[in-house]
C-alpha cells in the first residue's frame, strides 16, 4: 500500500531515466506512480507485498469501497442486506458489472474465490479471513449470500480483503489457483484497469477497462514505477517523471520547492513493530500441525525470555526515532491499535520508556551477565548476539535499526544490521521466519477495525511461508479475546474497547511484538493531477478511477 519508508542516502545521485517498450515517465495522459518494489504474484488470494497489491487492487473487483475519511462500508460493486441475527449477509452485485472478456461478474466468482482462499489445498494468506465463514452460498447469478459461524464486528473487513478471481478461468477443484498463469500476467480484469506491461524492476503499465461498471477512467493510462529508494523517488517528482509519492515529515520539509505540488499528510492504520523471534530461526516450524496438534518449538537461544524482550524494547529510544519523522510526526504505540483509533486504544497504559539502566538489570536478573569483560553479555555460553535484518524502503526501519544497534551495543548486546532488497527480504526472510530481529512496519486494512492486526498475533498464523504470524507467538488466551471481540453481539465500540484494551495489555505484558511508533504520512502529487483527495481508508482501486488531468 502507501505506508512503506525511505532513506535519504542518495540524494545526489542522478536520477536516470527508465529504459523498456513504453517510457515509464510522466506524460500528457499518463498517470505515474511510484511503487516500492516488483509485484510477487498477481493472485488476489495469495499476494503479500505492496508491489503486487499496487495491481491486485486496480484489476480484481472488490465488494464495495469506504469512505476516505470516515472508512465506513460504501455500496459499489455490490449492495448488501444483514439478517436480524447479524449471521446471514446477502450481497446484489450490479447487473452491469462484467470482466473485460466479457464475461458477467458473477455469484460463482465470489463464492470459487472465498473458498479456494478457505481451501487448504491452496495455502492462501487470506485464509485468516474466512475462519468465521460458515457458508457462502449461490442464491442466483447476482446475489450470494455469506453465512457467519459467528457474529463478526470485522467482517466487512473481511469481504474487503479478498478480491474476487474469475472462476472460469481457473480450474473448479482450485488444483492451478497457485500455478494460473494469470499469477505472473493478467490479461483480464474486472476492476477499472487492465494490466498491459511489466518490465521487472522497472515498472508496471496499466490502461483504462472501458467496460468498467465504475464507467471508464478518466485517466488512460497508469504507471506503477519501481524506485526503492525514497530520495531518487522525491527528485523524479520534482522532476517531472512521477506524479505521486508518499514521504514521512522529515523527507516533506526538504522537499522543496513545492509549488506544483498538492499535499495531505495522512495519519492512518499503521504499526511499526520490532519483531524478536520467540523461535529458532534455523527450523522455522507451524504452530500446529495437519492434525490440529500444537507443534512444540524449539525456543529462540534470546529472545524466548520475556525478561530479555522487555530489556530489549526499553534499551532504545523509540521517543528519538519518531522526533526524526519531522513535519507530521505520528504517535506512540502500546500495542498493536493505533492512536488515531481513539475508541479502541488502550490510554490506561503507558508506552514503554527508554530505560538503559532498567534493561540492564533485567538482563543481569536473566542470566545474561558479562562474565569476560569483552564488553559482550552471555548466558551459557551463549553469546547475546543477534541479527537486525530490513529493508531499506523507508526512513524509520533504518532509522530504528541504527538506533537499536547502537543502544543496545551499549548494554552489552552484540548487534549486527543486515539490509535487503525488498523481494528478498520478504519472501526469503520475514515470511520465511528466518530472522532473530527485524523492523517492518503493517498496514491495516479497511474498513478500520482493531482486528486488522489479528494476523500478526493470532496461533493460527504461525505458518512460515504462507501465514503473518511471524514471531511464533502462540497464546490461546489472546486467540479467544480477538474472537470476542470480533463476535460482541451489537457490537458495542464501548464494551468492544475493553476487550481491545485487554488485548493491548497482553501484548505489552508478553512482548509479543515489540510495538513502536505510528508514523503520518505526506501524500504528494502534482497539480496537474485534478481529484486528489486521500484520507486514511482510501483505498488504491477508487482513488485512482476517479482523478484526471486537469486543463
Amino acid at each position: 500500500m502507501k505506508r512503506f519508508i525511505v532513506l535519504a542516502l542518495l540524494l545526489g545521485l542522478m536520477v536516470l531515466p527508465l529504459v523498456g517498450s513504453v517510457a515509464a515517465q510522466s506524460t500528457e495522459g499518463t498517470l505515474v506512480m511510484r511503487s516500492i518494489g516488483n509485484m510477487s504474484t498477481l493472485n488476489p488470494i495469495m499476494w503479500t507485498d505492496g508491489g503486487s497489491f499496487n495491481l491486485v487492487s486496480m484489476i480484481w473487483p472488490i465488494p464495495f469501497s469506504v469512505g476516505r475519511d470516515s472508512g465506513l462500508p460504501e455500496p459499489g460493486l455490490t449492495s448488501w442486506t444483514i439478517s436480524e441475527d447479524g449471521l446471514t449477509y446477502t450481497f446484489t452485485i450490479r447487473d452491469d458489472a462484467n470482466w473485460s472478456d466479457g464475461t458477467p461478474i458473477t455469484s460463482n466468482d465470489v463464492k470459487f474465490t472465498y473458498d479456494a482462499a478457505a481451501s487448504d489445498i491452496v495455502g492462501s494468506p487470506r485464509k485468516s479471513n474466512t475462519t468465521s465463514f460458515a457458508a457462502v452460498n449461490i442464491v442466483d447469478e447476482k446475489t450470494y449470500e455469506v453465512v457467519l459461524n459467528d457474529i463478526n464486528c470485522a467482517v466487512m473487513q473481511d469481504f474487503l480483503a479478498i478480491p474476487w478471481m474469475p472462476a472460469h478461468r481457473f480450474a473448479a477443484d482450485f488444483s492451478d489457483v497457485t500455478t494460473n498463469p494469470l499469477n505472473q500476467f493478467s490479461d483480464i480484469s474486472g476492476g477499472p484497469y487492465i494490466l498491459e506491461e511489466i518490465v521487472p524492476d522497472q515498472f508496471q503499465r496499466l490502461t483504462a477497462n472501458p467496460t468498467y461498471w465504475g464507467g471508464e477512467p478518466a485517466i488512460k493510462t497508469v504507471i506503477w514505477r519501481v524506485m526503492t529508494d525514497n530520495a531518487i523517488a522525491n527528485q523524479s517528482l520534482l522532476a517531472g517523471e512521477i506524479d505521486w509519492n508518499y514521504m514521512e515529515g522529515d523527507l516533506f520539509e526538504q522537499f522543496q520547492p513545492r509549488d506544483n505540488f498538492n499535499s495531505e499528510t495522512v495519519y492512518a492504520d499503521s504499526v511499526g513493530l520490532f519483531f524478536m523471534n520467540w523461535a529458532d530461526p534455523t527450523n522455522p516450524q507451524p504452530a500446529y500441525d495437519a492434525d490440529g496438534n500444537l507443534v512444540e518449538q524449539t525456543p529462540h537461544p534470546i529472545f524466548s525470555d520475556v525478561l530479555v524482550r522487555r530489556a530489549v524494547q526499553m534499551g532504545y529510544d523509540k521517543d528519538a526515532i519518531l522526533a526524526t519523522l519531522g513535519e507530521g510526526g505520528g504517535g506512540r504505540l502500546v500495542g498493536s491499535v493505533v492512536p488515531w483509533m481513539e475508541w479502541a486504544f488502550n490510554k490506561e497504559l503507558t508506552p514503554p520508556a527508554y530505560d538503559p539502566e532498567g534493561a540492564k538489570a533485567l538482563l543481569d536478573e536473566a542470566g545474561w551477565i558479562d562474565t569476560d569483560g569483552d564488553g559482550i553479555r552471555e548466558k551459557d555460553g551463549i553469546p547475546f548476539k543477534f541479527d537486525i535484518v530490513y529493508s531499506p524502503v523507508t526512513n524509520y526501519f533504518e532509522t530504528t535499526a541504527l538506533v537499536a544497534q547502537d543502544q543496545l551495543s551499549q548494554l552489552g548486546m552484540e548487534v549486527t544490521v543486515t539490509s535487503l532488497e525488498w523481494g528478498a527480504y520478504l519472501n526469503d526472510v520475514l515470511l520465511a521466519q528466518k530472522f532473530d530481529a527485524s523492523i517492518v512496519s503493517w498496514g491495516g486494512g479497511s474498513p478500520p477495525d482493531p482486528t486488522s492486526t489479528e494476523p500478526l498475533l493470532l496461533s493460527i498464523g504461525d505458518q512460515p511461508g504462507t501465514g503473518f504470524n511471524l514471531t511464533s507467538y502462540v497464546n490461546p488466551e489472546l486467540d479467544e479475546l480477538y474472537r470476542q471481540g470480533r463476535a460482541l453481539v451489537g457490537c458495542s465500540p464501548e464494551e468492544r474497547a475493553q476487550i481491545y484494551g485487554e488485548i493491548q495489555r497482553i501484548q505489552l505484558e508478553d512482548v509479543a511484538i515489540d510495538f513502536t511508533i505510528s508514523p503520518a504520512t505526506v501524500e504528494v502529487m502534482n497539480k496537474r493531477v485534478t481529484g486528489f483527495d486521500p484520507g486514511p481508508w482510501w483505498t488504491t482501486q477508487f482513488t485512482i478511477s476517479e482523478l484526471g488531468f486537469g486543463g
